[in-house]
């Protein structure tokens, strides 16, 4: 035989092999890969801890939200209400603003990286913040304020000194306010979880000058929202101009209605957006698109600064439909979400209580098969002879014509017999036959009545 035709023969054996196996010819030379028995990756978890008290919580997360719904990306939020023991179980990067510090420490044991949020945690080390230009936020407070004042005092309500944004905010309004030399500035600070000393201290100032001071500049909604209740009190929110620093729907509201005259929008939507963009970055280890950086107690931090602008009478409307309509959707999706949540659990908690049903009928039905079982096994094999022992016992009463019972007899009847063993064999399985009997006579009474 020739080199060519033994050639030919071994390609068609092995094709013929490939047929009867159901392989392909790519299979052999491991080309084709099987991408259905290939198991998906499970999908990545971002776990977001926000700060309750933040009036733009509900617009963060929406940024979030929105970008994670079209990449399919499980979004964990952490709150005082997270009854898990690890709330950080699965999860590939910690999103924190605010919350329970102790999740820091945890994610840093884990070895969780830790993205923060509009702040700088104390004591960590973050990948990187996403924060809103606060400097920039500042001038354009201090910038609002000097179009109606040029000269009195004026008051600064500052949030908690110890920030990096609160130092930013106040330098910003100092470096537009200290071009006006016939402006005079006090500030008033207020450290973390100590808001009411603001509102004393302010109280305290405008008793002390009650005809000198000409506005007052809150850096956060919540300075503001005391700030403008102080003025109502003393009667002061016609003649003392308020701006606040961090805009919201109820900031917003306040300038329709004339108590404040400025705010800033620091886009929390977009906040929540890049947010979650620089999240997946650092998950895949991909370069950030850095064009900041904060100087930290930890060092450098990368820094992706969030662009802001005033809100005055001119732009009012436009911005404050804007907060309004996304906080609604924002609101509708949480609605829904949390109601998908309760549905999936009712359902969970149906299937685990049918479970335990069906586990107790089994274990009855086992324990009914075990009895039964006892009484079908009754004949131990090997038994070549079966004997009966019936003992029966008559009494019979004689009566009168009065019914009265006038003598009484009893007899005793003792009978042995023998019974073949296969007797009682077939009338063990004699209940077997008539329990599927009847059960076959249920089904087609069944078939009856739908038809």
């Amino acid at each position: 035989m020739s080199k060519r035709l033994r050639f030919l023969v071994v390609l068609i054996a092995v094709c013929l092999s490939l047929t009867i196996t159901g392989c392909s010819l790519q299979d052999l030379l491991g080309k084709n890969k099987n991408k259905t028995s290939a198991k998906k990756e499970s999908e990545p978890i971002i776990a977001v801890s926000l700060n309750e008290q933040d009036p733009n919580k509900l617009l963060i997360s929406k940024g979030i939200e929105d970008l994670a719904k079209k990449e399919d990306v499980k979004v964990k939020y952490i709150n005082s209400e997270s009854k898990e023991e690890s709330p950080l179980k699965d999860a590939k990067i910690l999103i924190y603003q605010g919350g329970d510090e102790s999740i820091l420490q945890e994610s840093q044991s884990e070895e969780i990286p830790i993205l923060a949020l509009t702040q700088l945690p104390s004591g960590i080390k973050p990948e990187g913040i996403i924060i809103p230009d606060q400097e920039k936020a500042g001038e354009l407070m201090a910038q609002t304020l000097v179009g109606k004042v040029t000269e009195g005092q004026l008051v600064i309500l500052q949030g908690d000194p110890n920030e990096s944004g609160s130092q930013e905010l106040l330098a910003g309004n100092k470096a537009i306010l200290s071009k006006y030399p016939k402006i005079t500035i006090h500030t008033i600070s207020s450290p973390k979880g100590s808001e009411s000393v603001a509102r004393t201290g302010l109280v305290d100032f405008l008793q002390k000058n009650p005809d000198n001071v000409q506005g007052i500049l809150a850096h956060n909604e919540s300075l503001a929202v005391q700030a403008s209740e102080v003025l109502k009190q003393t009667q002061l929110d016609k003649k003392i101009s308020l701006i606040g620093g961090q805009a919201s729907i109820p900031s917003l509201e306040r300038m329709a209605k004339g108590s404040q005259i400025g705010d800033i929008d620091t886009s929390p939507y977009l906040q929540g957006a890049n947010a979650y963009q620089w999240a997946q970055k650092i998950i895949k280890k991909e370069p950030l698109e850095v064009n900041n950086s904060i100087t930290s107690e930890q060092g450098e931090i990368p820094a992706k600064v969030i662009a802001v602008k005033a809100v005055t009478s001119s732009n009012l409307a436009v911005i404050q439909k804007s907060y309004t309509t996304t906080m609604q959707t924002a609101e509708k999706d949480k609605k829904q979400k949390e109601q998908a949540e309760s549905k999936g659990k009712e359902e969970k908690d149906q299937k685990k209580d049918q479970g335990k049903d069906q586990e107790k009928d089994q274990t009855a039905d086992k324990k009914e098969e075990g009895q039964s079982g006892d009484k079908q096994n009754s004949v131990p094999p090997g038994v070549e002879k079966v004997t009966e022992r019936v003992k029966t016992e008559t009494t019979r009463d004689y009566l009168n014509a009065e019914g009265k019972v006038i003598g009484t007899e009893k007899t005793v009847n003792e009978q042995v017999k023998t019974v073949p063993p296969e007797m009682l064999k077939q009338q063990a399985e004699q209940p077997k036959d008539a329990e599927k009997a009847e059960g076959d006579q249920a089904k087609d009474d069944s078939k009856k009545e739908e038809k």
